[in-house]
């Protein structure tokens, strides 16, 4: 008797076991480059929205700044050995995570790649814009705008990168550099490395412009280094100068409204971070997922502003709220 009643207990508690196992919430981490980042926030709001959607436990955490590398990899471990059943990363540099995301894998914990590749091909799917197609839309859009403000796409132009080494801004500069040969009169003098320090961009264009006082243009591969550029510009009151931007800084955007910026490349981070989570959910589901995603790039103008066309991409957390 006394042994039926223990095994009847044992029964018992593994059946309550197992169901407490099956109404957990799926836990899924989610990590970014920065917490300080506008394009950032964008991307933790979609990511958040989807966990909302799908019922999940959504983990956010982020180092600071782009240039904490070895804060991200801290946490990146951190959240591996809190054992979660899957991981959204967007991994700062193409390097330093390979053997996160590799333990990862080992562990059994799907990692969604997002914004940025890592140099392994142990995570579950990476989903980005295409970021050599950017820099491709950045050379025929300077070289257009050079064109608009001079009368011929003719004469010395510049690049920035906010930090060398990152995936996303090298992609972004050879797909750049491998366009403008398109543009044979167009010379490209000099494409400076911010080293990931804010500030760095605004003493960089005002020394390019006195360095190339016939600089007729200016490519900004990120929102840090567009943002000083547009600010650099209108310290020195540089109303001539054809600039092609990337992502949707608050400087950029007035830059479109001002006449400083012709052209500013837009990702869709609300969507990617959305995505990021439902491919997060699919993969701890077991359903097969592809392995790269575009989450495409628009090319936002002044005209786009004045209509309306550009608010989906330049406010997509009021947009998204409207349209649930």
């Amino acid at each position: 008797m006394f042994k039926r009643i223990v095994t009847l207990a044992l029964v018992f508690t593994l059946v309550m076991a197992f169901a407490v196992s099956a109404m957990a919430k799926p836990k899924i981490y989610f990590i970014v480059k920065a917490t300080e980042s506008d394009f950032w926030q964008i991307v933790i709001d979609g990511g958040r929205t989807a966990g909302e959607e799908f019922d999940v436990e959504f983990i956010s955490q982020a180092a600071p700044t782009e240039a904490d590398v070895a804060k991200q990899v801290a946490i990146l471990e951190t959240a591996i050995g809190d054992k979660p059943d899957a991981i959204v990363l967007a991994p700062t540099v193409e390097d330093a995570l390979v053997p996160g995301i590799e333990n990862a894998k080992k562990a059994g914990i799907p990692v969604i790649l997002i914004d940025s590749q890592a140099s392994t091909d142990q995570y579950a799917s990476f989903l980005a814009s295409d970021n050599v197609a950017i820099g491709t839309m950045a050379a025929d859009n300077l070289a257009a705008a050079v064109e608009a403000r001079t009368g011929a796409a003719k004469g010395q132009v510049a690049g920035i990168t906010f930090m060398a080494g990152v995936g996303s801004l090298e992609r972004r500069k050879q797909g750049f550099m491998d366009q403008i040969k398109n543009y044979p009169d167009i010379e490209v003098v000099d494409f400076q490395d911010a080293q990931g320090k804010q500030g760095q961009t605004l003493a960089i264009v005002q020394n390019l412009m006195t360095t190339y006082p016939d600089l007729v243009g200016i490519y900004a591969n990120n929102q840090y280094t567009g943002d000083e550029t547009i600010r650099a510009l209108d310290m020195a009151q540089k109303e001539g100068m054809a600039t092609v931007v990337v992502d949707a800084g608050p400087l950029e955007m007035e830059g479109l409204k001002t006449g400083l910026t012709d052209y500013m490349i837009v990702q869709q981070p609300w969507k990617m971070g959305y995505m990021g989570v439902e491919f997060a959910v699919k993969a701890v589901n077991g359903e097969e997922i592809e392995k790269f995603i575009d989450t495409g790039v628009v090319a936002i103008t002044p005209e786009m502003m004045e209509s309306g066309a550009a608010e989906e991409y330049l406010n997509p957390v009021e947009f998204h709220k409207k349209s649930q």
